[in-house]
C-alpha cells in the first residue's frame, strides 16, 4: 500500500555533540534538523538487533546480534549516529515510506567514495578500474555488488550450495512417484518408457540459477567490478565454472528473482552462508537500472555496514600488511592475549613474535585524542601484558593539504617502571591517516590521494617503529 508521505532523511555517521542532529518543528529535512514528525517513522528503525529478527535488513559483518545495537539515537532533542553507514528504507505502521541514509563523515555530497575504497581493498577489487562518474553516484548499486560479490565468494568456501528438487523423467527406468497424466499423454501407445518423478539432491537449483543471472547481470553492466574481482585468483574463476557446469537447466529469458524458491529464506545450516548472497541477489536484479532502495512501497529492507570493522580490515590489507603483525580476532583463530588463566584479550593487531617484547596497535574509528581516557587505559593493559615498549592508535581524520607533519606521528612517553624497561623508554604513539576530501574530484583521483597518504603513513610508520 502506498503512504501518505514519503520520508528520505541522510546522515553522517559518529556524530558527536557539536556535530548531532536537532529536532524541529519543521516539515522539511535541512541544515541537521530532523522535524518532530520523521522521528515517529525514524524509531522504527533504529535497534538493529530489532530489525535482524525481523529479517528486515542485512549487516556487513554478519552476525546474529550485535552488543551495541543502535544505528542512531535520540537523546533529549539531538539525534546520534555510531559506527553504522548505509540505508535502510521501511514501511511504517501507517503506511508511510522512510529511508535514512548514513554516509561515512568522511564522504562529501553525493558521493561516498571513502566507503567505497575502504569496500574495493577489503574486497580485493582493484580501485582503479571503477568508474564512477553517473549522475546518480550516491545510490548503491555499486556498494551492493561489491557487498555481494564477497558474500559469495565466503559461501563458496562452504561448498556450492544443493538442495532438494523435483526432477521429472520419462524413461525405462522407473523410480519415484508415478505422473498419470502425463504417462498418458507422452506414453501412448505404451513401448515401455514411463513418466515419474523424483526428488533428488541437486546443485541444479533455483537458488543457484538466480546467483548465476545476478552475476550474469554484474559482467554485463559493471564490467570493470567484475573484472577487477575475477583476475584476484584462480579459485574466484574455478567457482565461476562449477556454477556454470552444475546449472544446465539456467535459461537467460527466465527472472529467477520472481521464482517462488528464490523468495524463500535458506535455512538449511549447510548453506546457511548463501542467505545474505539471495538476498542481495534479490535487490540488484529487482531494481536493475534504479537506485536500490528508493521509493520502496511494498516491502521493508536494508543494507548496514559496520564501518568501523571496515576499517579495522582496511588497515590489516592495507596498512599493516607484510609488516610483521597479526590480525587478531575475537573467535581466537589467531591466537590471543592471555591476561589469567581462561581469559583472553584480543588487541586489533600485535607483532608476530613469541616470547619477545612485541609492539601493539588498536584501530579506532573515531575522533581521536588523547583524553581518551578508556582507549588509553586499554592500549596500555595491551602493552604491559605484551611486555611490548611501543602501542599506538591508528584512527582516519580530515585534511585540507598535505604537509611535512604528515611524515611523524605524535607520541607520549611512559613512566613505566625502571626496572621493567631497564633500557628503553616505552612509547604510544598517535597515528592518524590522514583521508582526502572527495568533494569536486573523479573516483580515480580520489583514489589517488588516498594511495599517497597510504604512502605517507608507512613512510612514518617506519620512521616510528624500527
Amino acid at each position: 500500500m502506498e503512504g501518505k508521505n514519503s520520508i528520505s532523511i541522510r546522515l553522517r555517521d559518529n556524530q558527536s555533540f557539536g556535530n548531532s542532529y536537532s529536532f524541529a518543528l519543521e516539515t522539511d529535512y535541512k541544515n541537521k534538523t530532523i522535524s518532530e514528525e520523521s522521528w515517529d517513522s525514524m524509531k522504527e528503525i533504529c535497534n538493529i538487533n530489532t530489525l535482524l529478527k525481523d529479517r528486515k535488513i542485512l549487516t556487513i559483518p554478519d552476525k546474529n546480534s550485535y552488543e551495541n545495537d543502535a544505528i542512531f539515537d535520540r537523546i533529549n532533542d539531538r539525534l546520534y549516529t555510531y559506527n553504522w553507514v548505509g540505508v535502510i528504507s521501511n514501511i511504517t505502521g501507517d503506511g508511510n515510506s522512510c529511508r535514512v541514509e548514513i554516509c561515512s563523515r568522511f564522504d562529501k555530497g553525493d558521493k561516498q567514495f571513502f566507503l567505497l575504497y575502504l569496500l574495493c581493498n577489503v574486497c580485493g577489487i582493484n580501485a582503479f578500474d571503477l568508474v564512477i562518474n553517473s549522475a546518480s553516484e550516491s545510490d548503491y548499486t555499486v556498494i551492493l555488488i561489491l557487498l555481494f560479490l564477497m558474500k559469495i565468494s565466503d559461501a563458496y568456501g562452504e561448498g556450492l550450495y544443493k538442495e532438494y528438487v523435483r526432477n521429472r523423467y520419462n524413461d525405462f527406468a522407473f523410480k519415484g512417484a508415478f505422473d498419470v497424466n502425463r504417462h498418458i499423454l507422452l506414453n501412448n501407445p505404451f513401448v515401455g518408457r514411463t513418466a515419474y518423478s523424483v526428488r533428488e539432491y541437486s546443485y541444479d537449483n533455483d537458488i543457484l540459477c538466480l546467483i548465476r543471472q545476478t552475476m550474469d547481470y554484474i559482467m554485463d553492466y559493471y564490467p570493470e567490478i567484475w573484472n577487477g574481482y575475477v583476475c584476484q585468483s584462480a579459485a574466484i574463476l574455478e567457482m565461476i565454472d562449477l556454477i556454470e557446469t552444475a546449472t544446465p537447466s539456467y535459461r537467460m529469458n527466465v527472472n529467477y528473482s520472481e521464482r517462488i524458491r528464490c523468495q524463500k529464506e535458506i535455512t538449511n545450516p549447510l548453506y546457511y552462508a548463501y542467505e545474505d548472497a539471495r538476498k542481495m541477489a534479490l535487490m540488484i536484479l529487482r531494481e536493475s537500472g534504479q537506485n536500490i532502495f528508493d521509493n520502496k512501497v511494498d516491502e521493508s529492507v536494508g543494507v548496514l555496514i559496520d564501518i568501523s570493522w571496515l576499517w579495522e580490515e582496511f588497515i590489516a590489507v592495507k596498512l599493516l600488511k607484510n609488516k610483521g603483525f597479526i590480525h587478531l580476532q575475537t573467535d581466537g583463530k589467531k591466537g590471543s592475549l592471555k591476561w589469567a588463566k581462561d581469559e583472553n584479550w584480543y588487541p586489533d593487531f600485535i607483532e608476530d613474535k613469541e616470547g619477545e617484547r612485541r609492539k601493539v596497535f588498536d584501530a579506532k574509528y573515531k575522533f581521536w585524542k588523547w583524553n581518551k581516557d578508556e582507549d588509553v587505559h586499554q592500549l596500555l593493559s595491551y602493552l604491559f601484558l605484551s611486555g611490548g615498549e611501543l602501542c599506538g592508535i591508528i584512527y582516519p581524520s580530515d585534511i585540507d593539504t598535505y604537509d611535512e607533519d604528515m611524515n611523524n606521528f605524535e607520541f607520549k612517553e611512559l613512566y613505566a617502571y625502571s626496572s621493567f624497561y631497564p633500557d628503553v623508554k616505552a612509547k604510544m604513539y598517535r597515528m592518524p591517516f590522514f583521508v582526502p576530501k572527495s568533494a569536486e574530484i573523479s573516483f580515480q583521483k580520489y583514489c589517488d590521494r588516498m594511495n599517497e597518504s597510504i604512502s605517507k603513513w608507512s613512510e612514518a610508520f617506519r620512521k616510528s617503529v624500527k
